[in-house]
Order: C-alpha cells, then sequence, then structure tokens
C-alpha cells in the first residue's frame, strides 16, 4: 500500500513539472500588458496636459487684448489720432482708420482686425466696433437712489460702446477668441 501511495504521488507531481513555467509565462504576459497599458495612459495625459497648457496660453493671450484695448481707445479718442506711442501694429492701411472707426465716422469693417501685438513670441489681433452710444443718467438724486450713471454732481453724459474681438495664439496652433464690451464715458476718469 506504500508503495502505490508512493507511486500515485510521483505521477502527480511528474504531471505537474512544467505547470510551473506556464503560470510564470502567463503571469509576465499579464503584467507585460498592464506596463504597456500604463504606458499608454500617461503618454495620453502627457499630450492632454501639454493641449491644455497651450490653450491656456493662447486664452490669456486673448485676454490680455481685451484688457489693453480700452487704454488705446481711451488714448485715441484724447490724442485725436491713432496713438504713436505704442507697441502695435496697425493691421489697416490709410491714416488714421482706426481712431475714425471708433469715433464713428467710417463704418465697421466687418471683422477685419483693427491691429495686432505681439505678445511673448506670439501675435495677438484685436478687432474693435463702436456698437452704440447712449445718454447715461448722473444727477446727484438719481446716483443716490442707485441709478446708474456718472454719479457725480449733476452731470450727466453718454456712453460710447465697444464690442472688442481679441484673437490670441499659442503654441501648437492654439487658438482662443474672445470678445468683451466696453463703456466709454467720455470725460470721466476710469476705464480699464
Amino acid at each position: 500500500m506504500k508503495s502505490y501511495i508512493k507511486n500515485y504521488f510521483q505521477e502527480m507531481v511528474s504531471d505537474q513539472e512544467g505547470s510551473a513555467l506556464v503560470i510564470t509565462l502567463i503571469i509576465l504576459v499579464i503584467l507585460t500588458i498592464l506596463g504597456l497599458s500604463g504606458n499608454t495612459i500617461s503618454t495620453i495625459e502627457l499630450k492632454i496636459a501639454a493641449n491644455d497648457k497651450f490653450q491656456k496660453i493662447a486664452f490669456y493671450r486673448s485676454d490680455s487684448g481685451i484688457y489693453s484695448t480700452p487704454k488705446l481707445i481711451r488714448e485715441a479718442i484724447d490724442e485725436g489720432e491713432n496713438p504713436t506711442n505704442t507697441s502695435i501694429t496697425y493691421l489697416r492701411t490709410g491714416a488714421d482708420l482706426f481712431y475714425r472707426q471708433i469715433m464713428g465716422f467710417d463704418a465697421y469693417d466687418s471683422g477685419v482686425s483693427d491691429f495686432a501685438y505681439f505678445l511673448s513670441g506670439a501675435t495677438v489681433q484685436v478687432d474693435v466696433e463702436r456698437t452704440r452710444v447712449e445718454q447715461i443718467a448722473g444727477g446727484g438724486a438719481e446716483f443716490g437712489s442707485g441709478a446708474e450713471g456718472v454719479g457725480g454732481g449733476s452731470q450727466g453724459g453718454v456712453a460710447i460702446y465697444y464690442t472688442i474681438d481679441s484673437l490670441g495664439y499659442g503654441p501648437a496652433s492654439a487658438i482662443s477668441n474672445l470678445e468683451g464690451e466696453y463703456r466709454l464715458v467720455p470725460g470721466v476718469a476710469g476705464g480699464l
């Protein structure tokens, strides 16, 4: 009986000699697949992060066009001509076309960028449209009651509204287009 049990265990062991190798190979294949998929996921996440960064750069450049344009409009109106002490490039040819358009002398040029400037090696293009002029309230009683207006003394005024369309470019062909509205009250300090 002892020899029968001994032979039985020897046969069982001899039948399983190659199974350890097969199990090890299966585990290695599974680990290789997990490693490759982890590498692929990491590569995709790096590309997503880079694209997000490039888009944010384009957005911030476009945003700078929105915030710098009211200063340029104010300067043009105060000087009575295109500002000359700036680092911008006027994209429309002709004398004072930007000034003439923001004053309402010339019709809107239907989406043609008015000027561009370089920011960190990339271009920001801005198009300005004078949209409307409105009378605004401004007396002291109106200001005290919460009415919108200039709010000083008994003066009223006129508000000129401009739509600013800013196009910013980023690395790897990233583009951001922002639009904002600027309200200019001539004769009243302020603005961006």
